[in-house]
């Protein structure tokens, strides 16, 4: 890839993807972003998220990824795809299978007769483990897809983020935090910016799959003590037993499946450990502690 160094981004208003704009650009590419609303990009997100300026972007696109017809010419000169699309905290009914797959798989057709040279897609840790989630088939059927599409790809797949960590800073603030099931999973979440690096290292070089977690393994239960322990408040946590999560799984099913697919994940990630390779290089504790201080780039 080192004479090919015109990106484009997909997934550029989310946790990663602000942070992969960045350090392409800091890499020495040309970046071209996707986007269906521009101003989004220059806002910051949620958990230190950074706002994205004009100076890191060379090319923004505006377009639905969800509509092919809105992304005429959106592969010209673009010689790497980069794509984390997919829902987080996405409040427009929108299923899994339509965004984390069938945009990706936009994506994938546009590439494949515009002489697009690689695509890197971020997947997720410990896949293989959760495949009755209705997210893990999605991410999974990207990949498949990559498999078959001729080009050449890569698969990363981090051990979750920093951002999700936030939210228990947020709970400590308040006093209380709520855990599913006892709490004793382990875990190795990592910084968005460090992820982004890992990215970069993953679509310069040969390794086709690569897990990524922070410097950090941790119980779930030994996270939440440490954000209380940042925001100097005594630890309470109340424990949701599993059986009455499982309950309210089905009952919020019943009323939407976007977020009755959401809820599984969040439980089934309070069963399960999500250990990968110490890629990144942030520990949970600095970030935590600068995010409590009001660093806007802890």
């Amino acid at each position: 890839m080192a004479d090919s160094k015109r990106v484009l981004v997909a997934g550029a208003t989310g946790y990663l993807g602000k942070f992969a704009v960045k350090a392409f650009k800091e890499h020495g590419y040309q970046v071209r972003v996707l986007t269906r609303d521009e101003k989004r990009l220059y806002e910051p997100g949620p958990f230190t998220a950074p706002a994205i300026s004009k100076d890191d972007v060379d090319d923004v696109f505006v377009g639905e990824i969800s509509k092919p017809e809105t992304l005429g010419g959106l592969m010209d000169g673009v010689d790497l795809v980069f794509s984390s699309v997919g829902i987080s905290r996405q409040r427009d009914g929108l299923t899994f299978e339509q965004v984390d797959y069938q945009c990706n798989k936009n994506l994938i057709n546009l590439c494949q007769p515009s002489g697009v040279k690689r695509f890197v897609y971020v997947s997720m840790q410990g896949a293989e483990n959760i495949m009755q989630l209705a997210i893990t088939q999605a991410h999974e059927k990207v990949v498949a897809l990559l498999k078959d599409s001729g080009m050449e790809y890569r698969i990363v797949r981090p051990c979750g983020y920093f951002s999700d960590m936030g939210v228990l800073l947020d709970m400590a603030k308040k006093g209380r935090a709520f855990m599913i099931g006892d709490g004793n999973n382990k875990m190795s979440p990592i910084h968005g910016r460090d992820l982004a690096e890992v990215c970069i290292e993953t679509a310069e070089g040969d390794e086709i799959e690569v897990e990524a977690g922070g410097p950090d393994i941790m119980t779930q239960r030994e996270a939440a003590k440490l954000a209380f322990e940042v925001v100097g408040k005594p630890v309470k946590i109340t424990v949701i037993p599993m059986w009455a999560a499982r309950g309210m799984v089905k009952f919020i099913g019943l009323l939407s499946t976007q977020f009755g697919d959401l809820a599984e994940f969040i439980v089934t990630a309070g069963e399960i450990d999500g250990v990968g390779p110490a890629r990144g290089k942030t520990s949970l504790r600095n970030y935590l502690e600068a995010l409590h201080a009001g660093d806007p780039n802890p």
